[in-house]
């Protein structure tokens, strides 16, 4: 089996590492993007509020770039799960561990 497809499908390379950086973009993206919606709400209601929606729009930044952070800790945690799985493989057994990614 070669190409993408095959390397997913042979069990030779973990695709844990790979399925996790591949969900911190799309929740990166995902952030981002209620970010902007957050902040395109406020503006069509400042108006209505406007020292709420003022604040908010000031706030909003802030709370995505705390989601971000958390995002990012999430993801570090988990690609450190996976490198100790990879070193304790090599500990026990004495062999290499397949690599984690292409190089």
């Amino acid at each position: 089996m070669g190409g993408l497809f095959g390397r997913f499908l042979s069990f030779e390379e973990p695709v844990g590492p790979i399925l996790t950086r591949l969900l911190y973009y799309f929740g990166l993206i995902a952030i981002i993007w209620g970010a902007l919606r957050l902040i395109w709400f406020w503006i069509m209601r400042i108006d209505n509020v406007p020292m709420t929606a003022l604040w908010q729009i000031m706030l909003v930044p802030f709370g995505a770039v705390i989601a971000i952070m958390g995002l990012r800790v999430a993801a570090e945690l988990v690609l450190a799960i996976f490198r100790i799985d990879q070193s304790t493989y090599e500990q026990v057994t004495g062999k290499t561990a397949p690599p984690t990614e292409r190089e």
